[in-house]
């Protein structure tokens, strides 16, 4: 008898017995490729998804793109439309190709309609920047935020980063493939408007019509900055004014020069330079 009960236990649906929150705390985790067909597991699960506050969205889960545009349209269709989105992450690769623009529109129209609660957003696409960045400025109330945008078509030409954009919560930025513009002045200080910030990623960008990049901020505490060795310098200096630094860590030409005029304290520092023959290796570490 006992045996029995034992066996019946291991077959009860303990996580259908969960309260909706937390269930919907799990599924948050998961692909909503993935989170969207729990809810064949029974009535319990069928609308469920519909409720989740985050959307990660990533093309490689699809077998097709045709497949992706389809199903991503479906869910934004059948998302229920008085759920708060918390997060998005939109991952189609820029090496795989373009994001058809009609779908990007669709994605960025709804983030724009649901952004009053929004804390995170990921978007790494090839695609029309300028709807991207328009979409972003939007979202004030966003804590992190990454970006790696190539637009449309197959060169590798950098986007630029608009002057303009103010995040006040922002506290952790990375910016992959951005051009950073100058004016008048010979210095460029893109990050001067994020007031919270405290990480920053800088990869594979550039600074155009200025000499030196300023990295200005009381708050920040990490920062790392990773170009290809074989490209030029980001610019001609990189001024840093950042008196809560604590970890920076930089990777690319060794031409590059840095200068720290901020106090820093910092207790973890990493350069890596190119070897010709061993290709990256630490030159020096703190």
């Amino acid at each position: 008898m006992e045996k029995a009960i034992h066996c019946e236990n291991e077959n009860e649906d303990r996580l259908s017995d969960l309260p909706d929150n937390v269930l919907l705390h799990i599924l948050s985790f998961l692909n909503t490729k993935y989170a969207v067909q729990t809810c064949i597991l029974s009535t319990r699960w069928k609308n469920l998804w519909k409720h989740i506050p985050t959307l990660i969205l990533h093309c490689l889960e699809f077998p097709t793109m045709e497949n992706f545009t389809s199903s991503v349209s479906k869910i934004l269709t059948l998302r229920d439309s008085t759920t708060s989105l918390h997060a998005l992450d939109l991952d189609r690769t820029p090496y795989d190709g373009n994001i058809p623009s009609e779908l990007l529109k669709k994605i960025l129209d709804y983030v724009s309609s649901h952004n009053s609660h929004l804390r995170e957003l990921g978007i790494s696409v090839r695609g029309d920047s300028g709807l991207i960045l328009h979409c972003v400025s939007s979202c004030h109330a966003l804590t992190s935020l990454t970006l790696s945008v190539y637009p449309k078509g197959g060169n590798n030409e950098r986007t630029l980063f608009p002057k303009s954009l103010k995040l006040p919560a922002l506290t952790s930025l990375f910016l992959q493939n951005f051009a950073f513009c100058g004016d008048e002045s010979s210095c460029v200080e893109p990050f001067f408007a994020f007031k919270m910030l405290n990480s920053l990623v800088i990869q594979k960008c550039e600074v155009r019509d200025a000499r030196v990049l300023v990295i200005s901020s009381e708050t920040l505490v990490n920062l790392s900055i990773n170009n290809s060795p074989h490209e030029d310098t980001i610019t001609d200096k990189i001024e840093l004014s950042t008196p809560s630094l604590r970890n920076f860590s930089y990777r690319g030409n060794h031409a590059q020069k840095i200068c720290d005029k901020g106090h820093s304290s910092i207790s973890m520092l990493a350069l890596r330079f190119l070897c010709l023959l061993f290709g990256y290796v630490v030159i020096f570490s703190l």
